[in-house]
């Protein structure tokens, strides 16, 4: 990879009444860089707020996610059609 690297993204989600963080995703925004440059990101960012954070590849899941969102809004869509 080269040249000037995407902003990073970080999504939070913290449950105030259990005190735990729930969610804390870290997207470096490089789909095209390795492996390593992805674990290496999260690693530098999870140090600045744990002693031995645990990383886990969140990849998949994202994925998944993001097809589901596109399934839903096509169904919404078919149904507003349908509506009309």
């Amino acid at each position: 990879m080269s040249g000037k690297r995407p902003p990073v993204k970080i999504k939070f989600k913290y449950n105030m009444e259990t005190g735990t963080i729930e969610e804390f995703i870290i997207d470096d925004n490089a789909a095209g860089a390795s492996e390593d440059y992805h674990d290496r990101v999260a690693e530098k960012i999870g140090e600045l707020l744990a002693r031995n954070p645990e990383i886990f590849d969140a990849g998949p899941r994202r994925q998944a996610e993001a097809l589901a969102a596109r399934v839903t809004e096509k169904a919404k869509a078919k149904s507003d059609t349908i509506k009309s």
